[in-house]
């Protein structure tokens, strides 16, 4: 856990420095998520969605726990969880973790996921207003 954590942090400095310049490339899937609901809270905001077909995962439910920064209210980091089952009926889990920024109805977001096949880089885009959050998942390891 102590490594994720620093990773995580190496993340949250590097990401906001160099977002002009990062790039990810190579082998992924696009998973498309329906937000099905939000809940707002002291600590933030809680956001439930679910895939009928997110990659070698099959239907796919998340939840996002977004914080916002001290700093800036329009950005910080989220934790997050996700459990999927593939037609073939194989389980999956993942501890998700990130950061994301928000552009009026759109927030973006960038995140490392211990699933339980691996590790996997993800980043994409919620649209607050169409309920859609559209992601690239690339494999780690």
């Amino acid at each position: 856990m102590l490594n994720l954590n620093k990773l995580f942090i190496a993340m949250a400095i590097a990401l906001p420095m160099s977002a002009a310049a990062f790039e990810v490339t190579g082998d992924h899937f696009t998973g498309i998520w329906k937000i099905t609901s939000v809940t707002v809270h002291d600590e933030g905001t809680t956001i439930n969605a679910e895939s009928d077909s997110a990659g070698q995962y099959g239907k796919v439910y998340l939840t996002y726990n977004l914080k916002a920064s001290s700093i800036n209210q329009n950005s910080g980091t989220w934790v997050g969880y996700g459990i999927g089952i593939s037609p073939e009926g194989n389980l999956a889990r993942g501890d998700l973790m990130g950061v994301w920024t928000r552009d009026g109805s759109v927030v973006s977001i960038k995140n490392i996921d211990v699933v339980t096949d691996g590790i996997n880089f993800a980043q994409g885009t919620m649209n607050l207003i169409s309920g859609e959050i559209k992601v690239d998942v690339y494999k780690v390891d």
